[in-house]
Formats: C-alpha cells, sequence, structure tokens
C-alpha cells in the first residue's frame, strides 16, 4: 500500500468511527495567527497532534523535520475547493492536550481502534505548534525536533458505553508549555460559554469558540455546539473564559455529505445544523449525537490522570 493510501487510512477511517463532526450555525473554526484572545493562544501552545512517524523526513534546517506525501483536504478527503481550508494540509490522526509536564490526554479510540495500544504508542508522535503562521505558511516544512515527542507508554486506555479516554506518557517533560487546569469536582454549566482547540479532519490546529451545552444530564458526558471534526477527537473543551478544561471531545455527527445529493462522488460539503444541534444538511441522527458533540466529562477521569502524574 502506498504512503499516501496509509494516511487517507489514518485520517479518514480511523478517527470516522467516532464521528466528531459538523458545523453549528456559522463555521468559528479559526487559524492560530487568526486568534486575537491571549488566553486561547496560550491554551493552543499546550495543544498536540497526533502523526505518523513515517511521514517524517529530514527537513532543510538543522534539527528539524518536513512532513512527506502530504496533501489537501479538497485532495484527500474530496472536500469541495469552496470549502473553508480546503487547500491547507491534512495530517493530524488526532488531537490531544497536556496535563503534566510529560502527561498528555487524548481519545481512546485514538489508541485502541484500528491497532493495539502499544503498536499505536510506537508508530505515531505528538507534535506541538503544528499551525499556520500565516495564510500562506507551509506547517508542513523545518518542523523543529523541539515540538516533536514521541508516545513512551500509554498509561490507561478506555472506550466502552461511559468512557473514551487514553493517558499517554511522552519520551521527555515538554518544554515552555504549561499543563492545562482541568476540572476536578462538580460540573459544567448551560451558561459557561465554551472553546475546543485541535486538528479539525487532520488540518493544521484551529481554535472554534462560541459553542453551547445542548445536553447536561449523562453522568460521564455532556453534548456541545462547537464546530468540531473528527481529527478533533481527543481535544480538549474549554470553559472559554476561564481556560478551565471541561472534558474531551469523543463523538458527534457526520461531518461531511456529497455536494450533489444524487452522486455520491461528488465533491463533499460541511455538515451545517442550527445553533440548538437541530435541523442539519445531513439528517437527524439517532443516539447521543442527536443533541451535538459529546464531550466527556474530565472530572470523570480526574483520578486516572492523577495516578499517571506521579509515575515516572
Amino acid at each position: 500500500m502506498k504512503q499516501s493510501a496509509l494516511i487517507l487510512s489514518a485520517l479518514m477511517t480511523v478517527p470516522a468511527l467516532a464521528g466528531v463532526d459538523v458545523i453549528y450555525g456559522t463555521d468559528d473554526r479559526k487559524d492560530v495567527f487568526e486568534t486575537t484572545s491571549s488566553l486561547h493562544l496560550q491554551l493552543a501552545k499546550s495543544t498536540a497532534g497526533m502523526i505518523k512517524k513515517s511521514m517524517f523526513v529530514k527537513g532543510a534546517k538543522a534539527m528539524s523535520f518536513d512532513l512527506k506525501e502530504v496533501q489537501s483536504l479538497e485532495r484527500l478527503a474530496n472536500v469541495c475547493s469552496s470549502e473553508k481550508f480546503s487547500q491547507q494540509p491534512l495530517v493530524a490522526t488526532c488531537s490531544g492536550f497536556l496535563v503534566g509536564p510529560d502527561t498528555l490526554i487524548t481519545a481512546g479510540h485514538c489508541y485502541n481502534t484500528f491497532d493495539l495500544p502499544e503498536n499505536v504508542c510506537k508508530d505515531f508522535a505528538w507534535v506541538f505548534d503544528f499551525n499556520m503562521k500565516s495564510a500562506n505558511h507551509n506547517p508542513t516544512k523545518n518542523i523543529s525536533i523541539n515540538n516533536i515527542y514521541n508516545c513512551k507508554q500509554v498509561v490507561a486506555v478506555q472506550r466502552d458505553a461511559l468512557y473514551d479516554f487514553a493517558v499517554i506518557k511522552l519520551d521527555r517533560k515538554v518544554v515552555g508549555r504549561a499543563p492545562l487546569k482541568y476540572r476536578t469536582t462538580g460540573k459544567i454549566t448551560e451558561n459557561d460559554p465554551m472553546v475546543v482547540i485541535g486538528h479539525p479532519t487532520g488540518l493544521p490546529l484551529k481554535i472554534a469558540d462560541n459553542g453551547k451545552v445542548t445536553k447536561n444530564t449523562e453522568f460521564t458526558r455532556f453534548s456541545t455546539t462547537l464546530d468540531t471534526f473528527h481529527g478533533n477527537s481527543g481535544s480538549a473543551v474549554f470553559n472559554a473564559k476561564t481556560g478551565q478544561v471541561e472534558g474531551i471531545l469523543i463523538m458527534g455527527k457526520n461531518d461531511y455529505l456529497p455536494s450533489n445529493p444524487s452522486n455520491p462522488k461528488s465533491c463533499k460539503v460541511n455538515n451545517i445544523c442550527d445553533n440548538s444541534a437541530k435541523n442539519c444538511k445531513a439528517g437527524t441522527e439517532s443516539g447521543p449525537i442527536q443533541y451535538g458533540e459529546v464531550v466527556l466529562r474530565i472530572e470523570r477521569i480526574s483520578s486516572f490522570i492523577s495516578n499517571s502524574l506521579s509515575l515516572k
């Protein structure tokens, strides 16, 4: 199988099993360079993308790497050229965030869906600052080795009807980035403004705000109207004002649908729902995703995190 086919499988097949993806109302995703919030920029520094190690090749600059055989969202995912970010590169398989000097959290399905967790640990690296520095920047070139971390150990991974998370130990302490503060007691309120930071469809890092809670009654999960896509699996969902992590993005509605309903092979456009997670272009969906994007409450796994932080 060619490398491009392997990348397509990793980007489009594995995360799609969780179905994290859709636009609610207007598309609130922004590139990092477009964001004016100093708090959101700080949170983005502690967010990483999961990238297959076989994609890395030596870069032109000392102590740097490039990513090989990268294709755009349009070419790799058959997304229409008119769609937002269609010409940006598709690279990251999942998203994750720091909770300790060398400890990272992501969705469990990122590590146990298509291979054994130890094999995924061996085959994928975590990259910080994989983002657009300007409209014309190419983030796949000259990635500093200081921003690339290997997975040393999968401390915990769980994916079932109640939970979907993984706790990862990195190969060294992360420099210049602060572990994120996260909720350990209580739960999010319906009025808390939300923002999510991650790699939708594997794109360079995006920040999406203006999310609201649509269902807050499940024991381990709540639902939101944040604009997320399947590469957002494992993204931290924050209180937009305080920067506290409220949960982990794990599941959601279908992200794309054919632009021509009578031709399934036509280029794809975003699935768009209203601001109440209803009246979606892709139609009504059942289960927890009928209320929007599903988030695992981080306070429900705080004991797993605390235990992992004590490990060497």
